[in-house]
């Protein structure tokens, strides 16, 4: 979680601007923190500390609502929703008062142990893009059976934006075609030093299953998604793919908000 020494989010502007006619998108700040491979238990220790402070201290802003994901190659993402880009001074505020509300030698207790344990932190807002995903009809998962995300970064070309938004709903139009019954979110980097940037996201029970119903999907969907994964490609000028596991234990909802 959000370490006070290391929330920048307020001097974030927007790099990219969504199409006019867009709906509006659900905003996240996403705070990536890496750890060292070493001192896991230590890292997750200062994140289960601090969520612990949280609920004793009865913290109820937004700033603080998390939840938390941790990839593969030891990644944790720290999504907070936020309903527009002035909350995110709202934000930087709350961080900076922390102390106050949990107590200076608490939190920096937290904040040395937090640091020793960390390799290096990020902060990016994300606009959460309906309009470019998709929702089956009859999902083959519960959303709390959806605990594994397989994330796939595309890159963009600058200046293939409205190329990729329309694969996208060639995307959708090819999935309600087929009923498939695994969905796909999209999610666009705002901010950030490598944009543009386009997310998908498909969710699974675990990686097996992810492989299990890939297979199958890809399978009935044929020639047609592969027609479409080679436009994807071509707009495409870096590539990465990760495995994420959804961290109930770090993170964060008030009980009043739940």
């Amino acid at each position: 979680m959000k370490r006070l020494s290391m929330v920048a989010l307020a001097l974030l502007l927007p790099m990219a601007a969504l199409a006019a006619d867009a709906p509006k998108p659900q905003l996240f700040m996403i705070h990536e923190e890496i750890a060292v491979p070493g001192a896991i238990q230590q890292y997750e220790g200062v994140t289960k500390d601090l969520i612990k402070a949280f609920a004793e201290k009865k913290v109820t802003s937004p700033s603080f609502v998390v939840n938390t994901y941790m990839t593969a190659d030891l990644h944790y993402l720290y999504l907070t929703p936020i309903a527009n880009w002035g909350q995110i001074e709202t934000a930087y505020k709350d961080w900076m008062g922390l102390a106050d509300v949990i107590g200076k030698d608490r939190f920096a207790d937290l904040t040395k142990r937090g640091s020793a344990s960390m390799v290096s932190y990020s902060d990016v807002v994300a606009a959460r893009r309906d309009d470019l995903s998709y929702v089956p009809d009859n999902p083959r998962l519960k959303p709390d059976e959806a605990t594994f995300g397989r994330l796939e970064y595309y890159y963009l070309k600058p200046g293939t934006e409205q190329e990729a938004e329309q694969i996208c709903r060639d995307y959708i139009a090819l999935f309600k075609s087929k009923n498939i019954p695994d969905g796909f979110t999209i999610y666009m980097a705002m901010s950030g030093t490598d944009l543009p940037l386009l997310v998908a996201v498909v969710t699974a029970k675990s990686p097996a299953d992810f492989a299990m119903a890939d297979q199958k999907n890809t399978a009935t969907l044929g020639d047609a998604l592969r027609a479409l994964q080679a436009r994807a490609l071509s707009v495409t000028r870096r590539l990465e793919r990760k495995d994420s596991f959804y961290r109930p234990d770090l993170s964060y909802m008030p009980v009043s908000m739940k």
